[in-house]
C-alpha cells in the first residue's frame, strides 16, 4: 500500500514536470494551501517561545542525525557491496558522532546551526525572488517576492548578530520565515484555479 503510495507520488511528480507553471500550482493547490496554514502555524509557536524551538531543532537535527547515521551504519556492516562498506561506514560513523554532539552540546550547536540557518535564509531567498520573477502572471506571486526579500534580510540579520543572539535568534527568525514560507504558500494555493474534476 505504501509502496503504491510513494510510485503515485512520483508518478504524479513526472507529470507536473512537464505542466506549465499555473497546472502544476492547480495540481498542487491542496497541498499549497496546507503545507501554507501548517507553516503559520509553526511560524507562530516559534515567536512565542524562540528560546525552546531553538533548543528543539538542535535536538531533532542531533535525533535525525543519530538515527540516520545508525541505518547508514548496518546497512554498511550487511551490505553485499564490499566496494563502497568502508567509506558507507566511515559517513555514518561522522554521522552518528555529529548526532551525538548536537544533542550533547546544545548550546554550541545552536551557535553552529545558527550560522547555517543565516546561510540558508539568504540562499532561500535568492532563489524565491528569482521563482518569483518567473511565475509573476501567477495571482499570488507577490507574497512569494515578499517571502524572498524577508528570507533574504534574515539570513543578513541573523548573521550579523551571530554568536551573540544566537541562543534566541535560531527560533524567532526561524518563525518569521516559517510565517512568511506560509502565507506565500496559502496566496499561491487560493490563487491557483481548482482543477476539472
Amino acid at each position: 500500500m505504501i509502496f503504491s503510495d510513494i510510485l503515485y507520488f512520483f508518478r504524479q511528480k513526472k507529470e507536473m514536470s512537464i505542466l506549465n507553471p499555473t497546472q502544476a500550482l492547480s495540481q498542487s493547490r491542496g497541498w499549497l494551501i496546507f503545507g501554507g496554514i501548517l507553516s503559520i502555524i509553526v511560524g507562530f509557536f516559534a515567536i512565542g517561545s524562540p528560546f525552546l524551538f531553538s533548543i528543539v531543532i538542535v535536538q531533532l537535527l542531533g535525533i535525525f542525525a543519530l538515527i540516520s547515521g545508525v541505518i547508514s551504519l548496518i546497512l554498511a556492516i550487511f551490505s553485499k557491496h564490499v566496494a563502497h562498506r568502508i567509506l558507507d561506514a566511515f559517513l555514518a560513523v561522522i554521522r552518528i558522532a555529529a548526532g551525538i554532539i548536537l544533542l550533547r552540546c546544545i548550546g554550541s550547536s545552536i551557535a553552529v546551526i545558527t550560522l547555517i540557518l543565516a546561510i540558508f535564509f539568504m540562499v532561500e531567498g535568492i532563489f524565491s525572488i528569482v521563482g518569483a520573477i518567473k511565475i509573476r502572471g501567477h495571482g499570488g506571486w507577490i507574497w512569494t517576492l515578499i517571502n524572498g526579500f524577508v528570507a533574504l534580510f534574515l539570513g543578513i540579520l541573523v548573521y550579523a548578530q551571530w554568536p551573540s543572539s544566537a541562543t534566541w535568534i535560531l527560533g524567532f527568525f526561524y518563525g518569521i520565515n516559517a510565517l512568511f514560507w506560509g502565507i506565500s504558500l496559502l496566496s499561491l494555493g487560493l490563487a491557483a484555479p481548482k482543477q476539472a474534476t
